[in-house]
């Protein structure tokens, strides 16, 4: 329920900042955007501390499975992209 309600709120900041940004109110834009980066920023942040619990003999991952390690670095580095590009579109 509460990754409903941050996705939500996400999804939100960056379809009311976009048309902002469009229509030429760049700063109105990085104002509607800051949820938007600041829970990308958060997501991938939070991912990069915990990510030695899918390593090999971590907590998430005590067998040792690849496939874990593998999907868990998939899902930081599609975080990071996110982050990047929600911070170029309306920062940079």
């Amino acid at each position: 329920m509460v990754r409903r309600i941050i996705i939500g709120i996400f999804l939100a900041s960056l379809l009311a900042a976009l048309p902002t940004m469009i229509m030429g109110y760049e700063s109105q834009a990085k104002y509607i955007a800051a949820p938007a980066l600041l829970l990308s920023g958060w997501a991938a942040v939070g991912h990069l501390i915990t990510l030695d619990d899918d390593a090999s003999g971590g907590w998430s991952n005590p067998k040792g499975a690849k496939s874990i390690w593998r999907s868990s670095m998939v899902e930081l580095s599609l975080k990071v992209i996110v982050f990047v590009v929600v911070g170029i579109m309306f920062y940079a």
